[in-house]
């Protein structure tokens, strides 16, 4: 199930609210998803746990093991309560800081905007500053790659007779065939050496480009590659490659200062002193 890992993720928050709901009058009953004595788990506190985008499938497996988890949580804590185990000071400082942290992540969302504009002068700067976290870590090549069940003689012909096997790609419409293999028909970009298969680089070893290699036979079928380009470790990747990566990490700078500014403004407006001298 591919989202059981999300699990583990809720169980923190879920033993905040199995404190929380202790508290709570009695609710509708058609809200009511589970009871143990006086604590209620809520339909509206379930789905807000829950992802939106999500299968039926997961929704249900995720939804059960949620409740189970809560059910077992409010069972121990009950009892530990009836039997006089009382919170520390730190146990009720971590109860206290996640309250802290979801009021100001809140707070933070409804001023920080998520999104930024990058001009292209800022890409540029910030790429030509890099240049080491753009460095490739391994060799890598630039390769096209088409799948074949069966080897058909027409569009071997075609292969033999052209000089760009991803022309013969699109204009055979192969690239919209579904294939039940990894590698999908067409321009795969760069890819590094070493995550090739076997077969794969064996038939494009040396220092080459633009052949047309195949058929490389499998045990899936047959393929064809086209070694477009070739880099070295530690070559630098071009700009256009890593436009994207660039864009989302000043977005992140840019989010990051200014929460920082948004934090440092907000401490004009309350009376703050440290005593740090009382715990050495």
């Amino acid at each position: 199930m591919k989202n059981i890992d999300l699990i583990s993720m809720f169980v923190f928050l879920l033993i905040v609210l199995s404190m929380l709901q202790c508290g709570n009058n009695e609710p509708d009953p058609i809200e009511v998803v589970a009871r143990v004595d006086d604590a209620y788990l809520t339909r509206e506190t379930v789905n807000s746990m829950i992802p939106e985008k999500i299968d039926d499938e997961d929704r249900k497996f995720l939804v059960k093991n949620l409740v189970e988890k809560w059910v077992d949580q409010q069972v121990l804590s009950q009892t530990a309560q009836s039997e006089g185990i009382e919170l520390t000071p730190h146990d009720e400082w971590q109860i206290e800081s996640v309250e802290s942290e979801i009021y100001a992540s809140k707070l933070i969302s409804k001023k920080i905007p998520n999104d930024f504009t990058i001009t292209d002068k800022e890409i540029e700067g910030y790429y030509n500053a890099n240049q080491k976290l753009f460095e490739r870590q391994n060799d890598e090549v630039h390769i096209a790659h088409l799948y074949l069940e069966k080897l058909d003689k027409a569009i071997v012909t075609e292969i033999k007779q052209s000089n760009s096997l991803n022309n013969v790609i699109k204009k055979n419409f192969l690239d919209r065939q579904i294939n039940r293999i990894v590698e999908a028909n067409g321009d795969l970009g760069y890819v590094e050496v070493d995550k090739l298969r076997p077969e794969f680089k064996r038939a494009i070893r040396g220092t080459k480009t633009g052949i047309i290699y195949g058929p490389i036979r499998t045990g899936e079928g047959y393929h064809y590659l086209q070694v477009l380009d070739r880099k070295p470790a530690k070559s630098v990747q071009r700009l256009e490659l890593v436009r994207q990566e660039i864009i989302d990490l000043l977005k992140i700078e840019k989010r990051q200062t200014m929460i920082k500014k948004f934090k440092e403004s907000l401490k004009n407006d309350f009376s703050i002193e440290t005593f740090l001298s009382n715990i050495e």
